[in-house]
């Protein structure tokens, strides 16, 4: 029995063969397209936070000096040596508590008082705070 192939049957063919091709067009295009607009984001990104990291700067600074105080207040962690372990500065505090949380706190639109406060109720769930502040638990 042979297979009886009508032009019908070859016009939907070449149709959906046609179809097919530009759907695999339009998808490597869009591929494209989204790894051009994601460096073009990256690029537009890194312009706006080299603006901002100077205009915070002070702001930075001066989160970095309350939490020296409040590693050394009896509120805080109480290190009599604030954010100094041994002869060097806790550059593991200052890494997490400033930039992770604070710096990106403010990045998100958060004042110095609501990023202070971020860093203040997540330093209160620390091993560290909670080891020293059991009656807080």
């Amino acid at each position: 029995m042979a297979l009886e192939v009508t032009v019908r049957d070859r016009v939907w063919l070449v149709a959906v063969a046609v179809f097919g091709l530009a759907a695999g067009v339009l998808f490597f295009n869009n591929l494209a397209l989204r790894a051009d607009l994601k460096r073009g984001l990256d690029v537009e990104a890194t312009i706006l936070l080299t603006a901002k990291v100077p205009e915070l700067r002070g702001d930075v600074v001066a989160a970095g000096d309350w939490l020296h105080t409040f590693y050394q207040s009896d509120d805080g962690l109480k290190r009599p040596r604030g954010l100094w372990i041994g002869d060097r500065p806790d550059f593991e505090a200052i890494g997490v508590w400033l930039f992770d949380v604070y710096f990106t706190q403010r990045l998100r639109g958060a004042t110095d008082a609501a990023a202070r406060q971020v860093v203040l109720e997540r330093i209160q769930q620390s091993d560290e705070w909670r080891q020293k502040h059991p009656e807080r638990r």
